[in-house]
């Protein structure tokens, strides 16, 4: 099953990062370490080919705990930050030249949506309503847009001058990184940050990030 011999605290790593509950019992500091350390110690015993004492399992996932911990717990915070999050979101992504998409712009002017323009590519971010989809659909078939389905917005607007972006994104990307769930798209400027993600994904990471705020 395993391909290598390995540490007792590399092993403990390896299983913890695996599993989301053990991960996650950890980051909130629920977890029994000792009635982990039994749970995992034939696990641990595979991975590292020999038996363990079950105290030296335990000494790894406190480590491991304390390495989470100070990863998880950077200078940064989202103090004065609003966040919101938008499901049934349709992503387009246009190839040409957009002076004309202004006009379906336009008539986005009073809906929920978000534009970021990179390189040769203009990307936008809209409400899966009827009304703008027929708008999307129409625009798509003259510029050579392309539409994802099945995705959901959280957007952080950060105070002036209270947080770094830089420091926020990395905290953001370490907290959805902890718990395995995955980024489609990301879009920062120093006052607000954008994710996308999957719509199966986008609440439980909100409720994640807003746990910070408090």
């Amino acid at each position: 099953m395993y391909a290598r011999a390995a540490s007792v605290p590399e092993a403990v790593r390896e299983i913890i990062s695996g599993n989301t509950i053990y991960l996650q019992s950890l980051q909130l500091g629920i977890a029994n370490y000792t009635a982990l350390a039994q749970k995992i110690k034939p696990d641990v015993e595979k991975i590292t080919g020999s038996k363990v004492n079950v105290n030296t399992v335990v000494v790894a996932i406190k480590r491991f705990a304390d390495a989470l911990e100070a990863k998880d717990s950077p200078a940064a915070t989202f103090k004065g930050a609003r966040m919101s999050l938008t499901d049934n979101i349709i992503d387009v992504d246009f190839e040409k030249e957009f002076d004309e998409i202004s006009g379906l712009l336009d008539q986005l002017f009073d809906k929920n949506y978000s534009v970021f323009q990179t390189g040769q590519h203009l990307r936008l971010f809209a409400e899966d309503i009827a009304e703008t989809r027929g708008m999307v659909n129409s625009a798509t078939k003259k510029f050579d847009g392309k539409i994802r389905v099945g995705l959901a917005k959280i957007n952080i607007q950060l105070a002036s001058g209270d947080s770094n972006p830089y420091d926020v994104l990395s905290m953001v990307s370490n907290i959805l990184y902890n718990n395995q769930i995955s980024i489609q798209d990301a879009f920062f400027t120093p006052t607000e940050i954008v994710l996308i993600l999957s719509d199966r994904d986008a609440a439980r990471a909100y409720e994640l990030l807003r746990t910070r705020m408090k």
